[in-house]
C-alpha cells in the first residue's frame, strides 16, 4: 500500500513539472515590441489609442490569454492640495506579466494643451520618444 502511495506521488509530482514552463519571462528591450493595452473609452483613452496606432504600436482594447508581452496603459489625474491646486495628469505603461513600469509621462494638465486631442497627441510624443531599454522601476 505504501509503495503504491508512493508511487502514485511520484507520478503526479512528474505531471505538474512536466507542465511547468521550462524558460522564465524575459521582458523585451524595446516598448515596440509589446502590445499596448488601452481599456479607457474616454476621448483621452482614444485619443491616445490612436496615436499611439499611427506611430506603428500594436494597440489592443481587450485583454488577451496567451498573446505576446502586453503593456497596459493606465492614467489618473492628482490634484495638489496647496493654494496653487495644479491638476496633474500621470500616465504609465507597465508589462501585464511583471507589473514593471516601463514609460511613464506626468505632466500638469493645463500644460498639455487645452483638448484632449492635444493632451493625448504630447502623451503620445512623451511615451514614443522613450525608448526602454530596461524598466524604469527594478524589483528590490
Amino acid at each position: 500500500m505504501r509503495r503504491a502511495f508512493i508511487g502514485l506521488a511520484f507520478v503526479g509530482n512528474a505531471f505538474v513539472l512536466s507542465c511547468a514552463p521550462t524558460t522564465r519571462y524575459e521582458a523585451p528591450s524595446s516598448l515596440k515590441s509589446y502590445a499596448i493595452l488601452v481599456t479607457r473609452h474616454d476621448s483621452l483613452g482614444r485619443g491616445i489609442a490612436e496615436g499611439l496606432r499611427h506611430r506603428g504600436f500594436s494597440v489592443r482594447d481587450h485583454v488577451r490569454g496567451g498573446s505576446g508581452p502586453t503593456a497596459y496603459l493606465f492614467a489618473f489625474e492628482f490634484r495638489e492640495l496647496e493654494p496653487s491646486a495644479v491638476m496633474w495628469l500621470h500616465v504609465r505603461l507597465a508589462d501585464t506579466r511583471t507589473g514593471e513600469i516601463l514609460a511613464g509621462v506626468s505632466a500638469p494638465i493645463d500644460s498639455l494643451g487645452p483638448t484632449d486631442a492635444d493632451r493625448a497627441r504630447a502623451i503620445v510624443d512623451s511615451l514614443a520618444a522613450s525608448p526602454v531599454v530596461r524598466p524604469l522601476v527594478s524589483p528590490p
